[in-house]
């Protein structure tokens, strides 16, 4: 290269010292020859040396320049081919001009036999046509795009997540499409399934019979589901980011603000708790309190509250109607025992009460089995049944004996004493 440089110089030269040109000038790289000293007398051979010095460290900037450039290329060039996105460029009609390996290993092609080609030599009609509509878009609209599309590979299709970005010149016209995309399919999949779970998990929760509630490490309330708005009568957007305190009795509030805690400490608690209605009653939950945990952290506590209300109401009539007959029953059971063992007749009376223990009588019947006769039977029958030891029905024929069912039971234990 040197020598070629040198040639010309020389030739310069060589008519400048025979044709007696004006002064003239021309410039080769960084080296710039006037040809009116030309006409100087000079020292050719130490001239020629310098020349040639100048020419070498020009070629030998060029040859640096060539060797950091083509370096850089292959980085680059490295780089795009161990990417493992597919990626491609166009040129403005949608012609293929180069892409990556990862891009022709599926087109099943070497990268060199892209070129030339559109989106109709590897694709359907409808996927193609679809490409291109994007193509024009974009380099009409000269802004980046991320589009979510179908894509054949394998012969499967895929989804994948596309980046096109139109290419301009140094003069800022559109000269193409540079395109990058990569397989979500597995990412898309994993998205759907969560999303389902998660529809089919708010499902459960939004129409549980039970009330749910989140708070956080605060205490403030996060959500509450439907249940919850039914049974107190409260929005959850009026209570979102608002403390539970004040739904709390206030005798119950320091047990609760306890439960609280410890839940916070990962201890899942159950309790009973009095809670104030929208419309001023009180209701009573039975609750099951978990933590909620996140990165191995407690971050918030989960709620599961059963209306225990009206059980707890009829519990307590249950209760004192219990009280009731246990106080009848006492005085029952006294009666009993002065009627057996603290008047006369209380022999044959606790031998009616036996027989009628196994089974209804009439009073003949009881007559011929206790071997008494009938107006006897007849006589402690009637007392017993104006005390409500035993009650009497009729069969259509004669009146028939049982023993009352409330002192039966008293009448058992008593029986083993007689």
């Amino acid at each position: 290269m040197a020598l070629i440089f040198l040639l010309v110089e020389l030739t310069f030269m060589f008519h400048m010292k025979y044709t007696g040109l004006g002064k003239v000038g021309v410039k080769f790289g960084r080296s710039h020859l006037n040809f009116t000293d030309l006409k100087k007398p000079m020292n050719e051979p130490a001239e020629l040396r310098r020349r040639i010095a100048e020419l070498e460290k020009l070629e030998a900037e060029h040859r640096l320049k060539l060797e950091i450039l083509q370096g850089s290329e292959n980085k680059y060039r490295v780089l795009l081919e161990n990417l493992p996105q597919k990626i491609f460029h166009k040129d403005k009609n949608s012609v293929y001009v180069s892409c990556n390996n990862n891009y022709a290993r599926d087109l099943k092609i070497h990268p060199d036999e892209i070129i030339g080609k559109t989106d109709y030599d590897f694709y359907n009609k409808e996927l193609a046509e679809k490409y291109r509509a994007d193509d024009i878009r974009i380099m009409g609209s000269g802004k980046t795009e991320y589009i979510e599309e179908k894509y054949i590979q394998n012969g499967q299709e895929a989804i994948i997540q596309t980046v096109k970005t139109p290419l301009e010149d140094e003069n800022g016209n559109t000269i193409g499409i540079l395109g990058i995309f990569w397989d979500i399919t597995e990412r898309k999949q994993i998205e759907e399934a969560l999303k389902e779970s998660e529809e089919r998990y708010r499902t459960i929760i939004e129409y549980s019979n039970d009330m749910i509630w989140t708070l956080d490490t605060e205490g403030l309330f996060l959500f509450f589901n439907k249940r919850s708005e039914e049974i107190t009568g409260f929005n959850l957007e009026d209570w979102r980011g608002k403390s539970f305190a004040p739904l709390i009795e206030k005798e119950e509030l320091p047990k609760i603000i306890d439960v609280f805690q410890k839940t916070l400490n990962g201890e899942p608690q159950q309790y009973e708790v009095t809670v104030k209605k929208a419309d001023g009653n009180n209701i009573i939950l039975l609750v099951n309190t978990a933590p909620i945990y996140s990165k191995g952290k407690v971050v918030g506590t989960v709620s599961f509250g059963r209306d225990m209300t009206e059980r707890k109401k009829a519990e307590e009539q249950i209760k004192e109607s219990l009280r009731q007959k246990l106080k009848k029953s006492n005085k029952q059971r006294k009666l009993l025992c002065y009627l057996i063992e603290g008047t006369r007749g209380g022999k044959t009376r606790a031998s009616i009460l036996r027989h009628l223990a196994e089974k209804s009588y009439n009073a003949n019947q009881l007559a011929k089995a206790l071997n008494k006769d009938y107006k006897t039977i007849r006589h402690h029958l009637e007392v017993l049944v104006k005390n409500g030891i035993i009650t009497i029905s009729n069969d259509g024929y004669s009146d028939i004996y049982f023993i009352s069912k409330i002192i039966e039971s008293d009448f058992n234990e008593m029986d083993l004493k007689l």
